[in-house]
């Protein structure tokens, strides 16, 4: 994982591995099933390189023109198409997992309402931290790897609005939104796993 994996203080567990933990909502460490992190990709010729991850690039935060039709859409998206990729691995010794859905729930700090969380479905299929390489290439770098994009879904347009249309119970412009997210995935055997919690921070600003 290199640097990168350093800069988190994730450490990747190989070897050592949980099987048996719990069922629904089990793996409440992300022992198992681990996210990374968010990282952005690189612009090339106007093309957005995914991450890989000999040499992702953090992506821990980023300012957002509340009122800017570049993010009407959600975020990410449109001018911020390369931000935004988020770094899960599934370290379980033999077994494939797929991840169903991402969650996000957001923080406010001194906003008077509470902020409606929102569900994304996802579908990446992650091999096992055991699985050969060679049998199964991955373009993100080592088998159990997955990096991805959750196009328009960090911050969906129906929050971006939300928080457009209750600007009198937030905070003044400029404000911090913390996003909290976390993977949930199901394995070949069908138990279900829960990642650990990552976070990114958006600043909303007025211009």
């Amino acid at each position: 994982m290199g640097v990168v994996g350093r800069l988190f203080g994730i450490v990747l567990v190989v070897g050592l591995v949980l099987h048996g933990c719990g069922g629904d909502g089990g793996n409440d460490n992300g022992i198992s099933f681990r996210a990374v992190g968010v990282f952005q990709g690189e612009l090339q010729q106007d093309q957005c390189q995914v991450p890989v991850a000999d040499d992702a690039i953090a992506d821990p935060s980023i300012d957002l023109l509340l009122d800017s039709p570049q993010i009407d859409d959600g975020y990410p998206t449109g001018a911020f198409f390369c931000r935004g990729f988020i770094w899960l691995e599934n370290n379980l010794s033999k077994e494939a997992l797929v991840v169903e859905r991402l969650d996000f729930e957001y923080e406010i700090p001194s906003a008077r309402i509470n902020i409606p969380s929102n569900s994304s479905a996802f579908g990446a299929r992650i091999n096992s931290v055991g699985a050969d390489p060679e049998k199964s290439p991955n373009p993100f770098g080592p088998p159990n790897v997955y990096i991805g994009q959750p196009q328009a879904q960090i911050v969906p347009a129906s929050l971006i609005l939300f928080l457009r249309q209750n600007r009198q119970v937030l905070p003044q412009l400029p404000y911090t939104m913390i996003v909290h997210i976390t993977a949930r995935g199901r394995t070949d055997a069908g138990q279900q796993l829960t990642s650990n919690e990552i976070q990114y921070t958006i600043l909303f600003t007025a211009s």
